[in-house]
């Protein structure tokens, strides 16, 4: 150890080494996600998440490695080599620590980490609540370990080291480490890019790609992101996006605003609206929407699907709940690489739910589950045209609460709900309400054992399962009470989620449900939609393609709302449309479902699909995306100034 080139060699494969160990445990916490491969793609796989792991290290740590092998006398100072190792060790620990937490945020998302990490900031308190909390040990953990991999960066070099017999063969060899790291953070010596995302997927599957990456490398990616891509020509993706768009009912209105719209005018009822939108309840997980047995945990929600209209093909457009949230707010399916509501999204003129239900003369309202200022929901809601809005922090706790069950952070569903309630007594008639609710996601506090018919954890499958429980016992509450209401005849309640959820074929989720089948990936981007209103429509179920982007205007459609409007969607009531699609956001990838056929990009290659003519829905996705961006990025996406005009 007391020679320069072995001592770096030695602190290089112990740095792999902990980087593949993470890898092969998140191979092992998950191995349902990774039956599709086969012995030789599981790998091609590893292999290429062994280059990620090359790329990610050298990337930050080149610069140690380099200092550490240079044959300068200054650099064979004992205590200066411990320094610079020390360095490379605190690098190492970010590395390993993010791509740990990346596997458990997999848990939930089943997507890795990317930008969304520079945005924690925004839940602050809930983050520390689990470190501290159902997460203790794995925090205890990577303490531990960072302590550890310092210990053994100062054992191999705290060796005083040989002086150098040949300076013009270390100065050689000094250059060679140089191209090494260079060609190691390129990832390739051959090409003009180096490796990225797109490019780890080696086998044409989304499960390849995400046991190549690592968290870490995701997120240092992510601040490589361009705000916006073009995939195509900017004129013709704007053209097939009208084409897949158009409706009879909902005109274009104007050249500049390509895809802004308005419904032509009809006489209707102004019934009141409801919006529940439900934490991290992916219809995998749902009784009456589950493909797999049912585990009895949302009999309600059931029993309400049965009696209004129950659609069963309907998706989020996005995996995080401020993505659902400005999709439903907006209609916007958010591109890849662009910020969400609250973050920048809204520097572009946008058309809002809440803007065109008070220009018809709707009282509006926003509550959320969650704390205030969460991802500055309160000013987002504002800005989309919700006059009063609530937070946790001003829902009085009105559930009966076992011992010190208090919830750590937001309020339980109950409590919102019930306020929720009460303030949808005190608006004037027509209103439009939205609530967000919280309990479902992880950690899974519950005010009392009798929801607990599963052993109960705070952050696993048994813990989600529980909490589906108890949230929905607590949307048939609020649900009794609304019926006693004078306004309940005349209003629409509408259900959804947010996002989906983890995957419910896990070891956990197979030994409540037996022998399952493998589903494809957008299955766990499918969600719930209730339509409920007894009085207005009979009990259906729907088969009909949609998904967030597309409540903006089934709202407007069909109570006839006056004004115009961009959004990527289409009524779900509309007869007149002859495209349905959706186009959501993986993180990673992109996904783009038609009636009956789907695929999954990655901005490179179609790593999933189940499409006959994949060049075809791709072709689409990339038009859809383009002028997505395109139209937001130029601010043409919707001109609040036009005066409403009708055709």
């Amino acid at each position: 150890m007391n020679h320069r080139y072995l001592q770096t060699i030695w602190a290089l494969l112990l740095s792999l080494f902990f980087m593949m160990s993470v890898r092969i445990f998140f191979l092992l916490r998950y191995p349902e996600e990774f039956t599709s491969l086969s012995t030789s793609e599981l790998f091609q796989s590893l292999f290429m998440g062994l280059r990620i792991d090359v790329i990610s290290l050298f990337t930050f740590t080149g610069i140690f490695i380099l200092l550490l092998t240079l044959p300068l006398k200054v650099l064979n100072k004992t205590k200066l080599r411990q320094s610079i190792s020390y360095l490379w060790a605190a690098i190492l620990v970010i590395i390993t620590s993010i791509s740990m937490s990346d596997i458990l945020y997999f848990e939930f998302s089943r997507r890795h980490l990317s930008s969304e990490v520079f945005n924690l900031g925004n839940d602050t308190d809930l983050i520390i609540g689990m470190a501290f909390g159902s997460f203790l040990p794995y925090t205890l953990g990577a303490m531990l370990f960072s302590v550890f991999v310092i210990y053994l960066f100062t054992q191999i070099f705290h060796h005083k080291l040989e002086p150098s017999k040949s300076p013009l063969k270390a100065w050689i060899t000094s250059f060679v480490v140089l191209v090494l790291i260079i060609a190691g953070i390129r990832g390739t010596v051959t090409g003009s890019k180096s490796i990225g995302i797109a490019d780890a997927f080696s086998v044409n599957k989304v499960c390849s790609g995400n046991l190549a990456l690592n968290g870490f490398f995701c997120v240092y990616r992510a601040t490589k992101k361009k705000s916006s891509h073009v995939l195509m020509d900017t004129t013709e993706a704007i053209k097939i996006t009208q084409e897949l768009l158009k409706t009879s009912n909902a005109p274009f209105l104007d050249k500049h605003f390509p895809l802004m719209r308005a419904y032509t005018k009809r006489q209707v009822k102004k019934h009141n609206v409801v919006i529940v939108l439900l934490e991290g309840m992916g219809a995998e997980h749902l009784d009456g929407f589950t493909h797999y047995p049912e585990l009895n945990v949302t009999p309600y929600l059931k029993e309400l699907s049965q009696k209004g209209l129950k659609f069963n093909n309907f998706y989020s457009n996005g995996y995080r709940s401020i993505f659902g949230i400005t999709s439903v707010y907006t209609g916007i399916s958010l591109p890849s690489g662009f910020d969400y509501l609250g973050k920048g999204l809204e520097l572009s003129k946008l058309s809002y739910l809440g803007n065109i239900a008070q220009a018809n003369g709707y009282d509006t309202l926003a509550m959320q589950g969650a704390n205030r200022r969460s991802y500055r929901v309160d000013a987002v809601s504002n800005l989309a045209g919700f006059k009063k809005y609530y937070g946790a922090e001003d829902i009085p706790n009105s559930e009966d609460v076992e011992g010190d069950r208090h919830v750590k952070t937001g309020t339980y569903d109950h409590n919102l709900l019930q306020f929720y309630h009460n303030k949808l007594n005190q608006l004037k008639e027509p209103f439009l309400g939205f609530a967000f609710t919280s309990t479902t996601h992880s950690d899974f506090h519950l005010p009392s054992s009798k929801y607990e018919r599963f052993p109960m954890d705070l952050k696993n499958y048994n813990g989600y399962l529980n909490a589906l429980i108890y949230t929905d016992s607590a949307i048939k509450r609020f649900m009794k009470k609304c019926e006693k209401e004078t306004w309940f005849d005349n209003t629409i309640f509408i259900f959804t989620s947010d996002h989906g959820s983890g995957d419910a074929a896990n070891p956990i989720s197979k030994k409540h449900r037996g022998e399952f089948t493998s589903l494809a990936s957008i299955e766990h981007f499918r969600i719930p939609l209730i339509i409920y209103a007894p009085k207005i429509f009979k009990a259906k179920e729907i088969n009909t393609l949609g998904s967030h982007v597309d409540i903006f205007p089934t709202i407007t459609n069909y109570l006839g709302w006056k004004g115009n409007f961009t959004v990527l969607g289409n009524s779900l009531f509309d007869k007149a449309i002859k495209n349905r699609f959706v186009l959501f956001n993986g993180g990673q990838i992109n996904g783009y479902i038609r009636p009956h056929e789907y695929l999954m990009y990655n901005f490179k290659d179609i790593v999933e699909t189940n499409s006959s003519n994949p060049q075809a829905l791709l072709k689409e996705l990339k038009a859809v995306d383009t002028a997505q961006s395109f139209l937001l990025e130029k601010n043409r996406w919707f001109d609040d100034e036009y005066y409403d005009r009708r055709i």
